[in-house]
């Protein structure tokens, strides 16, 4: 009975301890999916382990959480949130933040208008869903299905329509738009644009009073529940193009909107003070915004817009200022080239870039170069897996050289918007953290650091043009966080950052900074990290079909777990071509003694070791072995592990400290003799030693590599030997041939501790035949006596009737 109770005492404190720890959350979707600025709205957050949700982290501005309050389950979350006046239109990132961690990314938008739910039943043209004009409407393209909105406007004012679809980022579809009359006759229809990728936009001004029908589907008709749209319907301006397609910082730019339906207009828009290669402009028209913007580039260098007829090289738009520049103009028919020229001394190298996908031309580009003797240097169509084009260009004389742009299929219109920069090759420094999984853009992006804990993240740094070493900040941690961080070298492109939280930090989280710079503070180098946010992944091959981006890291100090990690800190090194057992210890709770599985992190260059290991329930550590091979940087570098259990709620991630493991040169060399023995026969295989680096004691060293059946005893070496010879047995079948795959394993001692080398590889054992025997004589056979043979006489030959006849005649 006592030991029956011990044991139900046991199991409730093991429950409570697994229930008191619980993971981070998942986020599936935000419903709705947007809403009006200027007004509150209540989102529900549908997903897992929600329940203790205590924030909302936005990317942008204007966003109050005014309640928060559960949704009835770990799956549901309900909260108010109060949109600013000023809020931004369009797409808007946020999180939520739990008590235990930190869920995905996920986007909101914001309109100008207010929203209306789809009604069904609204499939029928005869049937359609009466909407105000000036309005978005939330609705869902099942399979099969259309859905039939009808707005009234006035003679000449303008019809305006834009599908947020794809771009929402819930699902891989195509959504199709049109406006009808009320006779059922096509006005103005749109699938796909380059403005708004697979999302469509259509546009007409109003040919006489009265009702007109929006018509919405999903383009080849197989939709489902996750094909949610946001149409904006109204009289607002929605230009297709924006001309020149950039300009200077600081200046104030006059462009031209191009491809509305009322014609074309200008505007003047204030350009920021740094360089934006995503800058935005709202098109403004009667107080009504587009709902989307069209984007330009903000450069250091000026602008030269085209002068027609630029069509030749004779007709080329000249520049008197050098490079580098921005060339702007537009490929407005088809068969249309533009030619430009400019000057460049010898030697001087410039990357020449065209965009006009990127900032959503139409225009798929190709540039060309030639020199001033008028002969072809280089083209490119495609570059970088973009349609947009690059070239790489290096003056090889001073001259007058010219570029020539066009359409791939030598397209043309009014929206073939381009810009052409050259720039010089100035360094970049950009960092994200690499995908934890294929397609996985969302596991391991963000921090969260149980209380008293670590939690460490690979990071990756995109250098170009300049290398050097660099040091890490963070900017906005949470209070009680810490980054620990000892710098990445010149040598590598990824390394490991550690966050600790103390254990009275408070729950809590912030969207952070992090910045890398150069670790010369006078190179001015610095960047910054960012997310890609693949949204939408699509045939072939996951292709991207929709994506944003993150500007910051999420970092949040969550409640405590049930275990820490560490490693024992190696006292020797990790020789080239040897191994190194990593000691990790695991420091549990009273009452969890769940499995722990452990990664490593990041291998540095030339470091190898299983991804994983799992320390069994109950127990509290583990041997980790990594090895080094001959190509190892000899150098220390900062290596770590995460654990990975399940407290009973989910996941739940602890990192151990980061770990300086010391690569070194092989204490000693060996080479080894060419050895031949006969199968059958005893022999030997001669090491030659040459000591790098001396030692204390006896070191243990084994010749491997040996071919089956042949074996060789273990022995021992000390700092002063320099020539060994092991003996070996050759069975009788062992396999004869060059055998060319010899090495020693030598265990060398240092401070109670052996570091395991492999060295002498490439050793050669020859195994020959035994010599053949020398075939036996034969026997001699004895010659027996000729015997006598009587002599035949031969027989008379038999006679012919005539040749009788005549003997008998002679006779007589």
């Amino acid at each position: 009975m006592l030991l029956r109770k011990l044991f139900a005492t046991v199991f409730a404190v093991s429950i409570l301890i697994q229930s008191a720890f619980s993971s981070s959350p998942s986020l599936g979707s935000i419903i709705p999916r947007g809403a009006k600025r200027g007004t509150e709205v209540e989102l529900n957050f549908n997903g897992d382990r929600l329940d203790d949700a205590v924030e909302i982290l936005f990317y942008s501005s204007g966003f109050t959480v005014t309640e928060l309050t559960p949704g009835g389950s770990a799956k549901h979350l309900k909260a108010k949130i109060a949109i600013s006046p000023e809020a931004e239109l369009g797409e808007h990132l946020m999180r939520v933040r739990t008590k235990s961690g930190l869920s995905g990314v996920k986007s909101f938008w914001v309109g100008q208008f207010e929203t209306v739910s789809e009604i069904e039943p609204n499939s029928e043209f005869a049937t359609p869903q009466t909407v105000p004009f000036n309005s978005t409407i939330e609705g869902i393209l099942e399979n099969e299905d259309v859905d039939y909105y009808v707005i009234e406007a006035k003679k000449g004012q303008r019809i305006s329509t834009e599908v947020e679809g794809i771009r929402l980022g819930n699902a891989f579809y195509d959504p199709y738009v049109a406006i009808l009359n009320m006779e059922r006759f096509e006005l103005a229809a749109s699938d796909d644009t380059a403005l708004l990728l697979q999302d469509s936009t259509a546009s007409i001004v109003a040919p006489t009073d009265g009702k007109f029908i929006i018509q919405i589907r999903e383009s080849s008709y197989t939709g489902n529940g996750a094909c949610r749209y946001r149409l904006h319907v109204g009289s607002f301006p929605r230009p297709m193009a924006v001309y020149p397609a950039g300009g200077p910082v600081g200046n104030d730019l006059e462009v031209k909107l191009i491809g509305d339906s009322t014609g074309e207009s200008s505007q003047t828009v204030k350009l920021p003070d740094s360089p934006d290669p995503r800058f935005k402009i709202y098109s403004d028209s009667e107080g009504l915004l587009s709902p989307s913007p069209n984007i330009i580039r903000v450069s250091e260098f000026p602008n030269v817009l085209e002068a027609e007829p630029n069509n030749n090289r004779n007709e080329a738009t000249p520049s008197s200022t050098p490079l580098p520049l921005a060339l702007n103009g537009i490929i407005e028919k088809p068969g249309d080239e533009d030619w430009f020229k400019f000057t460049a001394k010898k030697g001087q190298r410039f990357i020449i870039r065209a965009h006009a996908k990127s900032i959503g031309s139409p225009l798929d580009p190709i540039l060309n170069i030639y020199g001033p003797d008028k002969k072809h240097i280089s083209g490119n169509d495609d570059a970088d897996n973009k349609q947009d084009s690059k070239i790489d260009f290096t003056a090889a004389v001073d001259g007058e050289f010219n570029i020539r742009i066009r359409d791939h299929l030598k397209k043309g219109g009014e929206n073939y918007v381009y810009r052409i920069e050259t720039e010089s090759m100035k360094p970049s420094l950009s960092l994200t953290i690499p995908y934890f999984g294929r397609a996985d853009y969302q596991s391991r992006q963000m921090i969260y650091v149980a209380r008293g804990n670590r939690f460490v993240t690979r990071i990756n740094a995109g250098r170009s043009n300049f290398g050097g070493d660099l040091a890490f900040e963070a900017a906005g941690l949470p209070q009680g966080i810490k980054l620990i961080s000892n710098g990445m070298h010149s040598s590598i492109n990824s390394g490991l950052i550690c966050f600790e939280a103390s254990p009275e930090a408070p729950i809590a989280g912030s969207l952070i900074k992090l910045i890398a710079k150069h670790a010369e503070p006078d190179k001015n180098i610095s960047g910054n990290f960012s997310q890609p946010l693949d949204f939408v992944l699509g045939p072939p091959n996951n292709t991207v079909y929709y994506k944003s981006t993150a500007r910051k890291l999420a970092v949040a100090v969550v409640e405590e777990i049930p275990f820490k990690i560490d490693i024992v800190p190696p006292v020797v090194p990790l020789v080239k071509n040897g191994t190194l057992d990593l000691k990790i210890n695991v420091t549990r709770k009273e009452g969890f003694d769940a499995p722990i599985t452990v990664r490593m992190l990041w291998h540095p260059p030339g470091i190898a070791s299983q991804p994983t290991l799992q320390i069994p329930k109950g127990k509290n550590d583990i041997v980790y072995t990594i090895n080094a091979n001959g190509s190892a940087a000899v150098r220390t570098w900062d290596m770590a592990v995460m654990g990975e259990s399940d407290a009973g709620k989910g996941q739940i991630l602890a990192s151990s400290n980061l770990t300086p493991v010391t690569v070194a040169e092989p204490y000693l060399g060996i080479k080894i003799e060419m050895a031949a023995v006969e199968q059958g026969q005893d022999g030997s295989v001669i090491c030659k030693l040459t000591h790098a680096t001396p030692f204390e004691g006896k070191a243990k060293i084994k010749l491997l590599g040996l071919p089956a059946k042949v074996t060789a005893p273990e022995m021992e070496i000390d700092k002063g030997t320099t020539e060994l010879s092991f003996p070996i047995k050759i069975a009788t079948d062992s396999p004869k041939g060059q055998h060319k795959n010899l090495f020693c394993h030598l265990s060398i001692p240092q401070s109670e501790n052996l570091i395991p080398h492999n060295v002498g590889h490439g050793g050669v054992l020859r195994i020959d035949p035994p010599p053949k025997k020398p075939a036996p004589k034969p026997t001699p056979v004895k010659k027996e006596a000729p015997k006598v043979v009587a002599k035949v006489e031969p027989k008379a030959k038999p006679l012919s009737r005539l040749e009788k006849l005549r003997l008998e005649a002679k006779k007589k």
